[in-house]
């Protein structure tokens, strides 16, 4: 059914309410510059549900801090015959629930003019970039002048390096007091790795709740069955051998992988999250980087100019293809990379290594800490590839 009228056409139309598509949404709408534009948002779902957490770490007050679930300022670390706790002054790790955010923007766009919300699956998008841009949905053709595509596109990653990051995780209450809620559990490896990359988290909010996942670095996603025994195990022997409630459960995968994003790029349609490459290649971590991508195509919009996509630094882009290449091709498990770290350096020193904001010296720490051999091979192999553009 045609739904073309003149009231379908917009300023701006996103393709995918999540986390990308919200947020940019949530950002126009308080920028002052950019408040009067029209805005269409379109996804499937009502985002109803709490399907996802997200977890970060920060030194400074964040845009949607007011949502915060909890925060913690000490994480652990564990694998076979090592614990350790660590303080992460100046960062604080924190999470906000996927219900959280959805009904704070959400409830904020909706109070706001000239913002339509379209509950339809993305047909076709068919581009333009001297006219207006046409979204063809289930039932609706929307006009655009910027289109922003957040919904995650199936990529070609043969001759890339690629590998899921995966997901179960339940929240559960106990009977008796089994966490600390100061302290998060940031990893623990104390768990079968059947030559993959497996650990846990363990996200307490009170002495008796807490959110248990499972992560696992794997180039195939099993059925969602897969991780209940290995959820099960870690909870019956490290948290509690007493009787629990699975409260709500979620499940997931990020992609994670050093394919060349910026050949997504077209200046009629910006790709924006993890379609455009904003997931951390070497962790999966995505959440600060959406957040920074998002204040960019602000600061681009209120000089009306299209977003351009900026890759992130060609150094650190390259350590993240020897990090992936170490882990996939066997060379060093994830599982003895993250040991090393962890036993050898601070974490303030690793987040902001993996934040890309470090001195070549605090790079040449996180490279020294685990066994050299496998990495100075890794780095030779791609100094190869990037020689010979193989």
């Amino acid at each position: 059914m045609d739904h073309l009228l003149s009231s379908n056409k917009y300023d701006v139309a996103i393709a995918g309410a999540g986390l990308a598509g919200l947020s940019l949404a949530y950002k126009i709408k308080k920028n002052p510059k950019l408040a009067h534009l029209r805005i269409a948002l379109i996804d499937p779902s009502p985002k109803t549900n709490n399907d996802r957490t997200w977890c970060f770490w920060s030194k400074e007050t964040d845009c949607f801090e007011d949502i915060l679930y909890t925060k913690w300022e000490s994480i652990e670390f564990s694998s076979s015959g090592f614990t350790k706790a660590f303080t992460i002054a100046p960062y604080v790790y924190k999470m906000i629930r996927g219900i959280d955010f959805y009904r704070y923007t959400k409830d904020f766009l909706k109070s706001q003019e000239k913002v339509d919300f379209y509950n339809e699956s993305v047909v076709k998008i068919s581009e333009s970039p001297d006219t207006t841009n046409t979204i063809q949905c289930q039932e609706s053709r929307i006009k655009a002048d910027t289109v922003f595509k957040s919904y995650y596109d199936k990529k070609d990653f043969s001759k890339d390096h690629f590998v899921w990051q995966h997901f179960k995780g339940w929240t559960i209450q106990t009977e008796e007091d089994c966490f600390d809620p100061g302290k998060a559990v940031f990893m623990d490896f104390r768990v079968e790795q059947d030559n993959e990359t497996r650990f846990f988290y363990v996200l307490p909010f009170s002495t008796k709740q807490a959110l248990v996942e499972i992560a696992v670095f794997s180039e195939e996603i099993p059925h969602e069955s897969f991780y209940d025994p290995y959820l099960v195990h870690y909870i019956k022997n490290y948290l509690t051998g007493g009787k629990y409630t699975i409260l709500e459960t979620e499940l997931g995968a990020i992609p994670m992988t050093t394919h060349n994003f910026i050949a997504s790029k077209k200046s009629s349609v910006i790709h924006i999250g993890t379609n455009a490459g904003s997931v951390k290649a070497s962790s999966g971590y995505a959440y600060k980087r959406i957040q920074q991508e998002t204040d960019k195509v602000i600061k681009f919009m209120e000089q009306n100019r299209l977003y351009k996509y900026r890759p992130s630094s060609n150094r650190y882009h390259f350590y993240d293809k020897i990090l992936l290449n170490v882990i996939l091709s066997g060379k060093a498990s994830g599982k003895t990379i993250f040991e090393c770290l962890f036993q050898n350096l601070k974490p303030q020193t690793i987040f902001s290594f993996l934040d890309e904001e470090g001195k070549f010296m605090n790079e040449l720490k996180v490279f020294s800490a685990p066994p050299s051999r496998p990495f100075i091979i890794g780095y030779l192999q791609e100094m190869y590839k990037k020689i010979t553009g193989s």
